[in-house]
C-alpha cells in the first residue's frame, strides 16, 4: 500500500478512512497512486529551480485537484456507510 503514503502524510487525521477505502476500492487506490506520483514529480520539479516554474505550477494544480477528488470520495464513502447502517432496535 505504498501508493497511499503521500496522502496519509497529507491527511494523517483521515488515516483510518483512507486505509479502509483503499482496501475496498481499486479506483480510490488508483487515484492515491496518481497522487503519489504527482507528489514525487512536484518534488523533482521544485528541485530543478527557476527553469521549471511552470511545471511546478502545473503539478501543484494537479495535486490540489487530486486532493479534492480523494477527499470527496472519502466523504461520500463515509456518508454512504452511515446511510446504509441498519437501524438499531
Amino acid at each position: 500500500m505504498e501508493d497511499i503514503r503521500s496522502i496519509l502524510d497529507r491527511y494523517p487525521q483521515r488515516e483510518l478512512d483512507i486505509r479502509r477505502l483503499a482496501t475496498r476500492s481499486p479506483v480510490f487506490r488508483s487515484v492515491c497512486g496518481d497522487y503519489q506520483q504527482t507528489v514525487r514529480a512536484l518534488r523533482y520539479w521544485r528541485e530543478m529551480a527557476a527553469e521549471s516554474a511552470s511545471r511546478v505550477e502545473d503539478y501543484t494544480s494537479f495535486l490540489e485537484e487530486l486532493e479534492t477528488e480523494i477527499l470527496t470520495t472519502l466523504n461520500r464513502s463515509i456518508a454512504n456507510a452511515v446511510q446504509t447502517k441498519p437501524d438499531e432496535e
